[in-house]
């Protein structure tokens, strides 16, 4: 291994002084990083001090103005230059990462007082896995996770940073988040790091959990932590605020988690994708459960490997997020966006789990997020998936040998019965063949 740079040196022990159980889970590469006391950190100072000329940043001004195209600008009129063009902080824009912070607190109760860092913003929310993974994911470590899982996070965690995943089965038998396999999940690792990853609402059965879930959930991983084990939970909170059942929890595991014991760091991965209904602006953010004082090693860390990557999140679309997250319409259009998408979820519910379609599949639980999920009876999911695309141009997507998910999200709620028809017409057709 090379030798450890005295910047990054610096960060460890800062780190360590702070916090020697963050310390601890950090990967080989975690502990190598480090941002250079180079152009970027002179920059930041002369954008402080150079009261007369500042002669450091890689743009072009004209008129003491940003350098740009009215050819481009003429499609944003009402932003300045500056919040378009110009080079954004490494870890976000201070303005929207404490705009973010207030938007958790507000929407999560139990964040109203807990201890948080504030906001890391990303390039959507795959980055803020890749920034985690490099920050604290070695070759073997371990990272718990169920068996149903959005599938980047095998690419990031096993294939790029050859993590071992262990996975257990999401469901029990009665069809509620599988708490005992979980449980005896972590009670069966015995070194003294651990990854673990959750996900509510979740992808792709649009599960939610309920408070006494979340309870159970928290318990298992403190108990885990007591016996010395250094734990990171990492909570993706990518549909969060879409839960349409007053039965589930209504805000992020996370709160729950934040200050519960020093051996647990919390992490929330969120962004502006669903929740401000902006996919393609790729805007997510990182949140942890820590105090200022330890923050100060993490963020140049992971300054360090953003400058490594990146550079940072684009200068636009953060500034298209915080002004749409200021305007005064903001509550009500997402508010109205979200009746909407309720609308069609429980018109999902209605009709896939109507008794005529019994014998052909079970509907997993669904409370929350974007997706229903078929376990089919009979037939093949993949030979499904093909005929209603083919025959019927209807596009789903195959899990498993027998597990389809429908994005209900991008339905609109009078088709959806049709389309619940034809997939329930192909199974049929596929079975007398």
């Amino acid at each position: 291994m090379q030798a450890i740079n005295p910047l990054a040196a610096e960060l460890n022990q800062q780190i360590r002084d702070t916090s020697p159980e963050v310390y601890a889970l950090l990967s080989d590469l975690g502990k190598q990083i480090y941002l250079p006391k180079g152009i970027l950190s002179q920059s930041a100072e002369a954008n402080e001090k150079a009261s007369r000329y500042n002669a450091t940043r890689a743009v072009a001004l004209a008129k003491n103005e940003i350098m740009h195209l009215n050819v481009s600008h003429q499609f944003v009129p009402e932003l300045t230059p500056e919040t378009v063009y110009s080079y954004p902080p490494i870890l976000g824009n201070r303005e929207l990462r404490t705009a973010w912070q207030n938007h958790i607190r507000t929407q999560n109760p139990l964040l109203t007082e807990a201890t948080l860092s504030l906001p890391i913003v990303t390039c959507g929310m795959t980055h803020g896995f890749s920034l985690l993974a490099d920050l604290f994911a070695n070759v073997n470590d371990t990272l718990i996770l169920p068996d149903k899982i959005w599938g980047n996070y095998k690419l990031i965690f096993q294939t790029k940073a050859g993590a071992n995943l262990h996975t257990y089965p999401f469901f029990s038998s009665d069809r509620c988040f599988n708490i005992r396999g979980f449980s005896d999940a972590l009670s069966k690792h015995t070194g003294n790091k651990l990854l673990m990853l959750l996900n509510f609402p979740h992808n792709p059965t649009g599960y939610a959990i309920s408070h006494a879930e979340a309870q159970q959930i928290r318990n298992a991983i403190v108990k885990c932590a007591e016996t010395g084990c250094r734990t990171l939970v990492l909570i993706d909170d990518a549909y969060a605020g879409f839960y349409y059942d007053d039965a589930v929890m209504q805000e992020s595991l996370f709160g729950m988690l934040v200050d519960c014991h020093q051996n647990i760091i919390a992490v929330k991965i969120d962004g502006a994708t669903k929740e401000e209904y902006a996919w393609g602006l790729r805007v997510g953010f990182l949140t942890f459960g820590l105090a200022e004082k330890v923050m100060k090693g993490i963020e140049g860390k992971v300054s360090g490997l953003i400058r490594a990557n990146t550079s940072g999140a684009s200068q636009i679309s953060q500034t298209l997020v915080l002004q749409a997250m200021n305007a005064t319409e903001y509550t009500e259009q997402k508010q109205r966006n979200y009746e909407i998408l309720k609308a069609r979820a429980l018109k999902v519910k209605q009709v896939a789990t109507h008794k005529k379609y019994e014998n052909l599949w079970e509907v997993y639980p669904n409370h929350a997020g974007y997706f229903a999920c078929l376990s089919l009876r009979s037939g093949n999911a993949e030979e499904v998936r093909q005929t209603l695309l083919e025959e019927h141009g209807i596009g789903t997507i195959a899990l498993s040998e027998n597990e389809i998910r429908i994005a209900y999200s991008c339905l609109q709620e009078s088709d959806i019965e049709d389309v619940f028809n034809k997939i329930a017409q192909v199974i049929r057709t596929i079975q007398l063949s």
